[in-house]
C-alpha cells in the first residue's frame, strides 16, 4: 500500500517539475519577444478571456462567448 501510495507521489512531482520547467521555457521566449512586463493605463481596451468555458460539456455553456466585450 506504502508503495503505491509513494508511486503516486512521485508521479504527481515528475509533473509538477515538468510543467514549472514548460513555464520557464515559455516565459523566456515571451520575455524574449517583449521584454517587460506589460502595464494598462486607464483608457486603453481590454479583454478577458475565460479559459473556464474551453472544456464545458454543458450545450448552455458552449454558447457563452469566451471573450468579455472590451471594457
Amino acid at each position: 500500500m506504502a508503495y503505491v501510495a509513494q508511486q503516486q507521489l512521485d508521479g504527481y512531482d515528475a509533473a509538477v517539475q515538468h510543467a514549472v520547467k514548460r513555464k520557464e521555457a515559455f516565459d523566456k521566449r515571451v520575455l524574449k519577444r517583449t521584454p517587460g512586463e506589460i502595464i494598462f493605463c486607464q483608457g486603453q481596451l481590454v479583454q478577458f478571456y475565460h479559459s473556464n468555458l474551453n472544456y464545458t460539456f454543458d450545450v448552455k455553456r458552449k454558447l457563452l462567448p469566451k471573450w468579455s466585450p472590451p471594457h
